[in-house]
């Protein structure tokens, strides 16, 4: 297995262009009535569901770190 390392900003940027692609192909899919168009990027689906999964996981670890953390007091 290989690991690629991301900014937040990349990461952020990949989900985001994951997340329109996906919707612009689902409403496709629904503009047409035709359910291929869905077989047809499976794959791309697949990719996205896994990425938003990182993305989950990342932002429930965060928001413990960031739980954990001492507050300001001014």
């Amino acid at each position: 297995m290989k690991t690629i390392t991301l900014t937040d900003e990349q990461f952020d940027n990949l989900f985001n262009y994951l997340d329109e692609k996906v919707n612009y192909i689902v409403d496709k899919s629904i503009d047409y009535q035709d359910s291929e168009i869905l077989e047809e990027w499976e794959d791309l689906f697949e990719v996205y569901d896994i990425i938003g999964e990182i993305k989950n996981e990342y932002e429930k670890k965060l928001e413990i770190a960031q739980a954990k953390q001492p507050k300001a007091e001014w």
